[in-house]
């Protein structure tokens, strides 16, 4: 045996320390990172003025410009009436209105800062142990219905056996009408919005809706009121189409409506509407009575020519013309600016229309176009009216002229929806 072989040992004894396996490192842990949670998100609370945004200004333009136009005409037709019925002062009209008019503007200015979105938030009070949930449109239709049924027993008209249309206010009168008009516009945007997924079916869309128009039609009916009662179910209705109700439905309603309202006409003594729609477009049928009016506004609007007699020219309002600084002052402003003035002043309607329905579609939501969209549809509807009143197109029912009819109570409401016409401005995408 060879010295290398004797040593190796044949098997390795127990007792000898075998070298420990060094156990691989675990590869270090990746340090995951902290959750944190999510903060929840305050929302945030805007109150009920709003100062972000700007007014639309063509709007605001165009308004001050009518507003102005306006006053200044009203100036000129009603300051020979003024002298008769104040004591010799020409102007008194013409103050009176201008006052209302700083009333309208300022509240304009404010409402136009105001969140118009608060109209249809819910407010909750507990009465008789139960929650009671309301809006400020359900308020402000409300206020409408109560003043229109102080007409009852309170009403006022400006004529023995006249209309009573106006109610007692601080030594003034005013019309409950011009305040309904503008509550049904608030209510009817509120409404559609809450609804309109469910617009279509016939009980949300027409039955309800209709319900309320019916009761309407019934106080108006009372004063009466025709043109305002067109004005407002015309408005009404062009918001329930907007709002999705479904068109078959509304034509069947509508001409079920007529018939009823024919059948109603025909069979009631009172003519005062059939006498109006008799003697249209005929202003020379019985001009020693019942056309007077209408003939006296369309010698007026003839004498006025191209271009007019002359600003505070005219001769139709020294007496000759009734109510020629309310009803009537479009007949005075063409025959002192002709034609061209009083296509002017069509023009100027016409883009107050269309820019109100450019912010309607710019909207935030949907209540607001539908507010817009309402307001702007009661200005220009109502100015169409009274014009066509003036060219004897339409019957003579006594329906004012935005901004340029005397009228204080009218002037500040119509304002006031001017102002929540800018309001709604403030919130919309416009170029």
């Amino acid at each position: 045996m060879s010295a290398s072989t004797a040593r190796k040992p044949a098997v390795q004894p127990k007792n000898v320390q075998q070298k420990k396996a060094v156990p691989k490192k675990a590869p270090p842990k990746k340090a995951q990172p902290k959750k944190i949670k999510p903060k929840k998100e305050k929302k945030q609370r805007i109150g009920f003025f709003y100062g972000k945004g700007r007014i639309d200004m063509p709007m605001l333009v165009i308004t001050l410009v009518l507003l102005t136009i306006g006053i200044t005409m009203m100036f000129s037709a009603s300051h020979a009436l003024s002298y008769r019925d104040n004591d010799g002062d020409s102007y008194g009209y013409a103050k009176s209105q201008m006052i209302f008019a700083a009333v309208g503007l300022v509240l304009m200015f404010v409402i136009s800062f105001a969140n118009y979105q608060k109209l249809r938030d819910e407010i909750k009070i507990r009465m008789f142990g139960k929650d009671i949930s309301f809006t400020l449109a359900h308020l402000a239709l409300l206020l409408g219905l109560v003043l229109m049924f102080l007409i009852f027993p309170f009403g006022l008209s400006n004529y023995e056996g006249g209309p009573r249309r106006w109610l007692p206010l601080f030594g003034r009168t005013f019309q409950p009408s011009d305040v309904l008009k503008f509550a049904l516009i608030i209510y009817f945007a509120y409404y559609i919005s809450k609804n309109y997924k469910k617009m279509r079916y016939t009980y949300v869309g027409l039955v309800k809706p209709a319900i309320l128009l019916a009761l309407v039609a019934w106080l108006m009916y009372e004063q009466p009121h025709l043109s305002g009662l067109v004005i407002m179910l015309g408005i009404c209705g062009v918001m329930l189409i907007i709002g999705g109700v479904n068109m078959t439905t509304v034509l069947i309603a509508g001409a079920l409506g007529v018939a009823i309202l024919f059948i109603a006409f025909s069979g009631s003594e009172f003519t005062y509407f059939a006498d109006r729609f008799a003697y249209m477009g005929d202003p020379m049928a019985d001009i020693d009575n019942k056309t007077y009016q209408n003939y006296q506004a369309i010698l007026a609007i003839g004498s006025g020519g191209l271009w007019g007699v002359g600003f505070g020219n005219s001769a139709q309002k020294y007496y000759y013309l009734p109510d020629a600084e309310n009803d009537f002052v479009f007949a005075i402003l063409c025959e002192e600016f002709g034609f061209v003035g009083g296509a002017l002043v069509i023009i100027l309607f016409l883009i107050f229309l269309l820019r109100g329905f450019y912010i309607a579609r710019r909207s935030e939501d949907r209540f607001g176009m539908l507010l817009a969209t309402g307001i702007s549809l009661q200005v220009g509807v109502q100015a169409m009216l009274n014009i066509g009143v003036n060219v004897s197109c339409v019957p003579n029912t006594g329906i004012s002229l935005p901004f340029f009819s005397y009228g204080g109570t009218a002037l500040v409401i119509q304002l006031a929806e001017v102002g929540l016409l800018l309001s709604v401005s403030r919130k919309s995408k416009l170029d």
